[in-house]
């Protein structure tokens, strides 16, 4: 299984870098929750605005990074940061393609249906019970 495999699961070069921390961090998912929740409930552009930037806040209270912060105080080191996640992510994108070829069935050739030939409908009787019914009624008048 893949899995199980040493090489599916590369080592980390080093932990995430957290900037945002305590009541920062716990206000950031408090306000993106509340944030999202209300986008959420409305319609049109200003709930879309609402609902993005709740997202973002509690991307930023989850993960502990802000990098607007980071690239106030270290631009250079906030570059070096993002270049890291991009090639993580190729990577990733990289890893999830090999597996999906891996996994994914064999095209299957569809198998011909012969053609039907035309079904013609057989003539209709009228010769019911009812039918020879009403028919000596008709011939005792």
């Amino acid at each position: 299984m893949v899995a199980f495999e040493p090489q599916s699961h590369p080592e980390r070069r080093e932990p995430p870098r957290q900037n945002v921390r305590g009541w920062e961090r716990l206000l950031s998912i408090g306000g993106g929750l509340l944030l999202a929740a209300l986008g959420a409930g409305k319609h049109g552009q200003q709930g879309k605005r609402q609902l993005s930037v709740g997202g973002l806040l509690l991307l930023r209270g989850l993960s502990g990074h802000c990098s607007v912060k980071s690239a106030l105080d270290d631009p250079l080191e906030e570059i070096r940061y993002l270049r890291e996640r991009v090639q993580r992510l190729q990577e990733l994108v990289l890893m999830a393609e090999e597996v999906a070829d891996r996994t994914r069935a064999p095209a299957v050739a569809p198998v011909p249906v012969p053609p039907v030939p035309p079904v013609t409908p057989a003539p209709a009787e009228f010769s019911t019970p009812i039918a020879d019914e009403f028919a000596s009624r008709e011939q005792s008048r």
